[in-house]
C-alpha cells in the first residue's frame, strides 16, 4: 500500500513508535525504570580440598526476601575450594546468601567452630552478610576467603 499524504505518513509513523514503546520492556524484571544496580562477582578461596563441584548462589540481593532464595542455578564451579562466580545483579545495598551445591541446601563447607561465615546460622539459610554496597559503583568482585576458619566477605 503506498500512502500520498506525507501527514498521513508522519500520523502513522508516530503512533508505530507509541506501540512500540508501549509494548517495550524494562531491562528490571519488576519494571522499574533507572534501577541502580550492582553487578557482583563473587570469589571463594580457602574452602577445602574437598569443595569441588557446582554451586549455587540462593540469596537476598534484591531487598526482597521472597526473591533469590533459589538454589537450582549453577552460579560457581568450585574446585578445591577454589571458585569464581558469574556476576549477579545487586539491587540493595544490604544482601545476605549462602553457598550450596546446586539443587541442595547442605552446606559441606560449614562446621561450627571449625568454618564460619559472618551471616547467622540461627535456622535461617543465609551465612553471609554484606552491607553499604555502593549501587553506583557499576562492577565489584567480593572476596570470601575461608582459610582463616572464618569467611568474611571483603571488596578485592
Amino acid at each position: 500500500m503506498k500512502i500520498k499524504n506525507e501527514k498521513l505518513k508522519i500520523v502513522l509513523l508516530l503512533l508505530f513508535a507509541a506501540v512500540c514503546f508501549g509494548f517495550s520492556s524494562c531491562a528490571d524484571a519488576g519494571g522499574l525504570h533507572d534501577q541502580k544496580a550492582l553487578m557482583v562477582t563473587f570469589e571463594f578461596t580457602g574452602f577445602g580440598d574437598n569443595i569441588s563441584g557446582s554451586y549455587s548462589l540462593p540469596g537476598n540481593f534484591s531487598g526482597n526476601d521472597a526473591d533469590g532464595w533459589d538454589n537450582t542455578g549453577s552460579d560457581v564451579t568450585m574446585k578445591k575450594g577454589e571458585g569464581i562466580s558469574n556476576p549477579i545483579a545487586v539491587t540493595c545495598a544490604n544482601i545476605q546468601f549462602s553457598l550450596c551445591p546446586t539443587g541442595e541446601w547442605t552446606r559441606p563447607w560449614y562446621s561450627k567452630g571449625v568454618l564460619e561465615g559472618n551471616g547467622s546460622d540461627a535456622g535461617t539459610m543465609w551465612n553471609f552478610y554484606i552491607d553499604g554496597l555502593d549501587l553506583n559503583a557499576g562492577e565489584v568482585t567480593l572476596l570470601i576467603d575461608a582459610s582463616s576458619g572464618v569467611a568474611t566477605p571483603v571488596e578485592k
